[in-house]
């Protein structure tokens, strides 16, 4: 189908879990959405819960999927976006991890990931965790036939408060092998006055629970990060418009200023 953003297709037999947005976008770079959709399949009766508290920070990164579209359409670049809840199961965390189908997220119960077997849970890792990631991967490596050293930039959006914790930092963003890209993009970021930006803030690159970037670019010399954008700040569409057109000025100037960025083979 058409978006008025770009050029969308998904991934119908891959049981909706992936939207790939603008998938011919010519800039140097590949988006990932990994919490973009707050959706749960029919199947799963809602997890056990009601739609308002699927639409929180616990079941979706809210404003995310809109601001990573509409960055894509700014700098023509392709976006691999998830079509489901994290609730269901979380794209960005090993699955060996517990966090992978929470239980429990930020104090609520979640009934529908209670006492489930192995095959239920690799049903989940066969309908939607696998598919995005095997379609970011044929993604990347298209990008990385085209040029040496394609950006790679996970977007997400977190609470501006997580049980005790409260994030006095705007935005934030989480890198484990390769300051490149995180170090550019704060730098561009903390142009702005009045924003307060920080790198492996509110979340670590180094505590190993972000599945994407790690398997994705680890090893790769790919200018990788993740960006947290705390989520009062991409609440209105207005809001998200310029967090991407501001996204959009920072990234221009990255791939054409600095030289991790290899030129079109």
């Amino acid at each position: 189908m058409n978006s008025v953003l770009g050029e969308t297709f998904s991934a119908l037999a891959e049981d909706d879990a992936i939207e790939v947005f603008n998938p011919k976008g010519r800039f140097p770079g590949l988006l990932v959405c990994d919490h973009a959709s707050a959706h749960v399949p029919r199947r799963y009766d809602g997890l056990g819960l009601p739609p308002e508290t699927l639409n929180l920070h616990i079941g979706v990164d809210v404003g995310i999927a809109a601001v990573t579209r509409a960055l894509a359409a700014a700098i023509d670049a392709p976006a691999v976006l998830t079509r489901t809840s994290r609730l269901l199961i979380d794209c960005n965390r090993w699955i060996a991890d517990p966090t992978s189908i929470p239980q429990e997220s930020d104090g609520i119960t979640v009934p529908g990931n209670c006492n489930l077997n192995g095959e239920a849970r690799a049903e989940r890792q066969e309908r939607y965790f696998w598919p995005y990631h095997r379609m970011i991967h044929r993604m990347l490596a298209q990008k990385h036939a085209d040029h040496a050293a394609p950006i790679f930039l996970a977007m997400h959006s977190c609470t501006r408060q997580l049980g005790q914790e409260r994030r006095d930092i705007d935005a934030g963003t989480f890198w484990h092998s390769d300051a490149r890209l995180s170090s550019a993009l704060i730098s561009e970021l903390s142009r702005e006055p009045g924003l307060q930006v920080a790198e492996n803030l509110p979340y670590s690159g180094f505590v190993g629970t972000s599945f994407t970037l790690d398997y994705h670019t680890w090893g790769t010399g790919i200018p990788a990060t993740g960006l947290e954008i705390v989520n009062d700040w991409v609440l209105t569409p207005p809001d998200q418009e310029r967090w991407a057109e501001r996204l959009a000025a920072a990234l221009r100037k990255i791939v054409d200023s600095l030289p991790m960025q290899a030129r079109a083979r």
